[in-house]
């Protein structure tokens, strides 16, 4: 990858201030041997690296889960312009991803229990509508 498609991908997920405190920058040696991350740096690092994939398709599975909230919300608006032109499959339990998604497939004891967006599936009330409803509950 390009050195400007690596630091869009830093930038992307955060690790501009982690990079500038590496002695050897972008070129510090990790794992195996070399300096070791949290979990939560060692998920961006991870996501950085899908991320300058040229691949069209990407499987995420729950790819922010260590990071806090907060974290979360300011990758997620970096992050969504990332994934225009590829077919991004993310399976998450953090809703708040939803609306930025096309289709939603909802899962329930191992099965399919719906697709559809956002909008068609709060509308057929069943599922995700519950889960929406749950997720609400624990913020109050």
């Amino acid at each position: 990858a390009s050195m400007e498609a690596v630091a869009a991908a830093v930038k992307a997920t955060g690790l501009s201030e982690l990079v500038a405190t590496l002695p050897n920058g972008l070129d510090e040696m990790i794992g195996g041997g070399g300096r070791s991350f949290s979990g939560g740096q060692e998920q961006r690092v991870a996501l950085a690296r899908a991320l300058l994939s040229s691949r069209p398709i990407m499987l995420l599975d729950e790819p922010t889960a260590h990071l806090d909230i907060e974290t979360e919300y300011e990758l997620k608006e970096t992050m969504v312009p990332l994934f225009e032109g590829k077919l991004v499959f993310l399976a998450t339990h953090r809703l708040h991803w939803m609306l930025d998604m096309d289709v939603i497939v909802v899962m329930k004891q191992g099965k399919v229990a719906e697709i559809g967006t956002h909008q068609e599936l709060l509308a057929r009330k069943g599922a995700y509508y519950e889960l929406i409803g749950s997720q609400l509950e624990g913020i109050h």
